[in-house]
């Protein structure tokens, strides 16, 4: 792993699980002389992994830390970063990256702000149930990917975010942000769903009595909150919409089957999930 260069100033808008594990990494891996937070949420005791905490409300005090800021990483919801972003790259003379979880509604907002080729779509596949700092750990991003969607932005800031990315220990993807979109819907959108679909249908039919160790880790991550899973729906509501509908007609065929005894094509499905599963 080639080691970019050493960061004077790291800012991260966002302290929670994400911020809070990229500040641990770049800490022990010395990606940056200083780890600048800036939070809604009051500084903790202690302080550890950052230098300096800020409270989102301070408007002077953020001025001043986004002047002299080489990267800036934003870990809040993507309806937070689409209002935050303009006024940091209007503050800030460095890069500037994100973390949000979905991106095709980012880049059309970003296009034409002065300064948005020093700007890189970013999403960490990576997370903890839980959430929050105190969760937090230098090794979240250890050979999980982190996907970039680099149009539009400049070869020095893809460049630059690229290797700092892969120096967290992660795996740069590259796509572009409709794909992204399609992609998360499929891989993470969905499944939100479905675990919770599930998790109460299993409830309103009295069944849980007889769940055993397949169920729990159908459902294991149901129940996402809101805070988190509003922002994603709203902002990815087309290609989920669009997800469910499609991935809803192949069950509804293969519950047509099954009324009908016709067992075949419900076998066929695990068997291609098998080998799925099996491919090296």
């Amino acid at each position: 792993m080639n080691q970019p260069m050493r960061l004077n100033q790291l800012t991260i808008f966002g302290a929670g699980l994400i911020g809070g594990s990229v500040a641990h990494a770049a800490r022990e891996r010395n990606l940056a002389a200083r780890l600048v937070a800036i939070d809604v949420e009051r500084a903790p005791a202690p302080l550890a992994p950052f230098d300096l905490w800020l409270p989102a409300q301070d408007d002077g005090g953020i001025r001043n830390e986004l002047a002299r800021s080489d990267l800036t990483l934003l870990c809040v919801p993507v309806r937070v970063i689409a209002e935050l972003l303009p006024r940091v790259l209007e503050l800030s003379p460095g890069w500037v990256t994100d973390c949000g979880s979905t991106k095709a509604s980012l880049a059309k907002m970003v296009e034409g702000l002065p300064g948005r080729e020093r700007f890189v779509a970013g999403h960490p596949m990576a997370g903890h149930p839980e959430g929050g700092l105190k969760n937090a750990r230098a090794d979240l991003f250890q050979d999980r990917k982190w996907i970039l969607c680099p149009e539009g932005s400049s070869a020095e800031a893809e460049q630059l975010v690229t290797e700092f990315v892969r120096a967290l220990g992660a795996e740069v993807v590259c796509i572009d942000a409709q794909r992204h979109d399609r992609s998360v819907a499929v891989t993470s959108h969905i499944p939100q769903v479905v675990a919770s679909a599930l998790s109460v249908f299993a409830e309103e039919e009295d069944a849980k009595q007889a769940a055993g160790p397949g169920f729990a880790s159908s459902t294991r991550v149901a129940g996402g909150a809101e805070s988190m899973w509003r922002d994603i729906f709203e902002t990815n509501a087309e290609s989920i919409g669009t997800a469910l509908s499609d991935l809803g007609a192949r069950l509804q065929t293969l519950g047509e089957e099954l009324k009908q005894s016709n067992v075949e094509g419900t076998l066929q499905v695990l068997e291609k999930a098998r080998q799925l599963r099996d491919k090296p």
